[in-house]
């Protein structure tokens, strides 16, 4: 089946009548994915086709066809029975589904014909312009010369705002009415030829609430502060460093230096993710495409956090997805590869830092609550004091890595040293670390850890013993830690198509108090179609010093799934032990309809104060803001509307023009895509701008097109990840232009864009025949078109005829060759040398037979 040069699935069955050619309707309708079913017992197939308004229902008993409310009559050989089944001749098929259609049964080949783009076409074009963004982008974060661009620092730049704003009143039966006046607002810029990153809230006085803000510089390249080539430096609101022994670090005010990479796994055999969460938004966390957690910004500190997340052996794909109240979704993708996180052979990486944990840079309220771990319970922190860390890591080979930490705090009214040491050393398909602690003064603590893949499987285990320190085991403890072992395993499988993913982890502790305390976690993950389902069970017995007991077996489900066009979440509470019930029941149903209208229904049962409520959301997006409307009702009679509106502000690009994309917090882009008539890569006035343009980000194709300027904003970016920025040629009105630099790759930083011209000019095509060594066609081979700087612009399949063609390539003197995959696998000699060059004399290029030789 061809349909605009495409080839649809694996073929179609057809028979030659008299009256011509006849297909076989199940193949038909498999081949262009249309949603017909057919009754054979009853002669009725009825579905629609290519759009939901188009009903058709053939009944081959009356001979009629009834297609999109009109019903016309067809003769008795038009549809006919078969060993196979329906066979159906071209004429009505043409007719019943508005296509033409040839069918050459000596050549074989079923030929459509449309003006339109059906969807199955979209759906291959799609799926062919995402391998080419990841080839793109593959290719440019691999090419040394990839161009790039920089984002220079100013002394000052107006930063980028977000304003979030809610009002709204609540009447109930005992507590009257209430209303609620609230605000966030973000910021984003340059000062000092520094970033900073700034929110503050405001309460319902009017007065501000907290206020957040950190003053920092980040170079992927390390080309900071001279020799100590840091990557990254921060003053202000700033985190502290996870450590095998000091734990998680919490937030606090001070200022720290690193010349890790910007994006590392903190510990062992766990990682956390924390990143800016504006009001009102919430987030999932999903590890090799199984859900595992949500996180929304209910203690209002601006974050989301994902603590104590378990990793895996090799590489860990996590995405982070976001969720804003007005129906925005970003995406937030990272890779963690267990057994290359140390500091690479004669590498010293180094963290430095000096800060008050715990301790806001501005602090408008007094006797504010200290800070608490995920579960509630506050989090210890030894003084109000500063804390001082230096922490180095040096590669020694490729398999082993040394560290050594010091810590100098205040312990009551005394300063203490502690000082860690660590090695850590791959073996085969498993990762040993040994570590110890110590202030100097007889007391030490000391911990080992393996963790090794077998199989698919990965076991982890670990021991910690303590002699007078406090002990952690990555997460604070309120008292003594003597002594903890624990042992883990994950295991991703699948049944059948559906995968699965199961961790166990068990533990036993004891503390100076002569307390234990043994604790268990099982985890179940799945994708079923499109939903996907996670179940936690925890179980803890802990028993105090005087010998009471007590157990605590608690579950909890979680699951997201998309059904048509509605998104649900879900999360179902339940406590088993030490008595059975039901804590809470969350369900939230998300339904687009379009990309400027949303309505979000949630429902909400607390158990234990045996409160249910509903709620009620409609969004409307602006170009300016977004709108949310929402309203509620509760079993205890209360009742409550309340009004949200957002949006953000770039006067360094739109002056005050508002806009509802999220553009301080995220990283953004400002393009300007132009035809470049004299092709010296600047734009010159009179130059015609292309509109309606695309732009791919990455993975990502921008909804946003390029307006009456050329110009478009892509906001969403996730920060110091190298990213290549490209045109979507598809987009283009005139297919014969194609981007003189393919790519252009950015590191975006938040609030600042980047501003990239796309220049294009004229392109052409090359067209050739792969042909076996006795001159017939060879089909099926993979080719690669190279630029004269060696990277790849293009790629071809020969088809049956041994066609092979390049299309919207630039103007350039190209080489040809088969990819490594097509030259494996058919032992291939490498081609000759072979020139190819199209230009505006020349914009087609046919360069004749490719004779394809085996390796001698």
């Amino acid at each position: 089946v061809n349909l605009h040069r495409m080839t649809l699935g694996y073929g179609v069955r057809a028979y030659q009548t008299p009256q011509g050619a006849c297909v076989l309707f199940g193949d038909f309708l498999a081949t262009l994915d249309v949603p017909m079913k057919i009754d054979i017992g009853a002669g009725v197939a009825s579905g629609w086709a290519f759009s939901e308004k188009n009903k058709i229902k053939i009944d081959r008993h009356s001979l009629t066809a009834e297609v999109n409310g009109k019903r016309e009559s067809f003769a008795i050989t038009a549809v006919r029975e078969t060993p196979d089944g329906w066979c159906v001749d071209q004429q009505s098929l043409a007719s019943w589904f508005d296509l033409g259609i040839k069918a050459d049964v000596y050549n074989s080949v079923l030929t459509l014909d449309t003006e339109r783009k059906l969807p199955v076409e979209m759906a291959m074009l799609r799926k062919a312009r995402g391998q080419e963004i990841a080839r793109k982008r593959n290719a440019a974060l691999q090419l040394s010369n990839a161009p790039g661009v920089r984002i220079p620092y100013k002394l000052w730049r107006t930063p980028a705002l977000e304003v979030v704003v809610n009002a709204g009143v609540r009447y109930g039966g005992k507590t009257g009415v209430k209303t609620r006046r609230d605000a966030n607002v973000y910021a984003a810029g340059e000062l000092a030829a520094m970033s900073y990153l700034a929110s503050m809230s405001v309460g319902q006085n009017g007065m501000p609430q907290n206020l957040w803000a950190r003053l920092y510089r980040s170079d992927p390249d390390g080309k900071l502060l001279g020799p100590l080539h840091a990557t990254h430096i921060a003053a202000g609101d700033v985190p502290g460093l996870t450590s095998t022994f000091s734990g998680a670090g919490v937030n606090g005010r001070g200022l720290v230096v690193t010349n890790r990479p910007l994006s590392q796994i903190g510990s062992f055999d766990r990682t956390e993710f924390r990143g800016q969460l504006p009001d009102g938004w919430d987030a999932e966390l999903y590890r090799n495409g199984t859900l595992v957690a949500f996180d929304s910004d209910s203690d209002g500190d601006g974050d989301y956090l994902f603590e104590d997340v378990g990793v895996m052996i090799g590489d860990n794909d996590y995405e982070i997805i976001l969720h804003g109240p007005q129906g925005q979704e970003q995406h937030i993708r990272d890779t963690l590869n267990v057994g290359n996180d140390s500091a690479p052979p004669g590498k010293l990486w180094y963290w430095a830092g000096l800060r008050q944990p715990g301790k806001d840079l501005f602090s408008f309220q007094k006797g504010k609550p200290p800070p608490t771990l995920a579960n509630g319970d506050p989090i210890p922190v030894e003084s109000d004091g500063p804390v001082a860390v230096v922490q180095a890591q040096y590669g020694i080979d490729k398999r082993t890595a040394v560290a050594a930490l010091v810590r100098s705090a205040l312990r009551g009214d005394e300063r203490v040293t502690y000082v860690e040491g660590s090695l850590r050393r791959s073996l085969g398909s498993s990762i040993i670390e040994l570590a110890g602690q110590t202030s100097g003064r007889g007391d030490y603590s000391a911990r080992a850890q393996v963790i090794a893949k077998v199989g698919r499987a990965t076991i982890s285990a670990s021991s910690l013993l303590s002699d007078g320190l406090a002990g952690t085991s990555g997460v604070q403890q309120l008292r003594d830690l003597r002594s903890s072992h624990r042992l883990g395993v994950g295991l991703p499988f699948k049944l059948g198509k559906t995968p699965v993913s199961i961790t166990a982890s068990a533990g036993k502790s004891e503390y100076s108090d002569s307390s234990t305390a043994i604790d268990g976690q099982f985890r179940l993950g799945t994708r079923i179609g499109n939903f996907d389902l996670a179940n936690t069970t925890t179980y803890r017995k802990s028993r105090d010093s005087f010998g009471a007991t007590d157990t605590i077996l608690t579950t909890e489900l979680i699951g997201a799934a998309h059904i048509g066009a509605v998104r649900l979440r879900g999360t179902a509470e339940a406590d088993i032990l030490p008595q059975s019930r039901l804590r809470a029941l969350y369900l939230d149903a998300y339904w687009s309809k379009s990309e400027r209208i949303e309505w979000n229904a949630g429902v909400r049962y607390d158990a234990i104060v045996k409160r249910g409520s509903l709620q009620l959301s409609h969004i409307r997006r602006l170009d300016s803001m977004a709108l949310t409307f929402t309203g509620e009702a509760s079993s205890d009679g209360s009742v409550a509307a309340g009004v949200r509106f957002s949006f953000s502000l770039d006067p360094a690009y739109s002056g005050l023009r508002p806009s509802r994309d999220r553009l301080a917090t995220q990283g953004l882009v400002h393009a300007r895509v132009y035809e470049d008539l004299n092709e010296n890569g600047h734009f010159d006035s009179g130059e015609p701008v292309a509109k309606n343009a695309a732009l791919t980000t990455g993975l990502k194709l921008s909804t946003a097109l390029t307006d009456d300027q050329g110009k478009v904003t892509v906001g969403g970016l996730s920060p110091y990840v190298p990213l290549a920025v490209g045109i979507d040629q598809s987009s283009l009105d005139n297919p014969a232009l194609a981007p003189s630099k393919p790519i252009q790759v950015i590191v975006p930083r938040p609030g600042v864009a980047a501003v990239i011209d796309i220049a294009l000019v004229g392109g052409g095509s090359i067209e050739g025949f792969a042909a076996k060594s006795d001159g017939s066609a060879y089909e099926g081979l993979d080719f690669e078109l190279l630029d004269e700087a060696g990277a790849v612009v293009g790629t071809a399949r020969s088809d049956i005829d041994g066609y092979i063609v390049f299309e919207n390539i630039r103007y350039g003197k190209f080489a040809l060759r088969l990819t490594s995959g097509t030259a494996s696998a058919i032992h291939a000699a490498p081609l000759e040398p072979l020139t190819v060059v199209i230009n505006r004399d020349k914009p087609a290029a046919r360069i004749g037979s490719i004779k394809i030789a085996a390796l001698k």
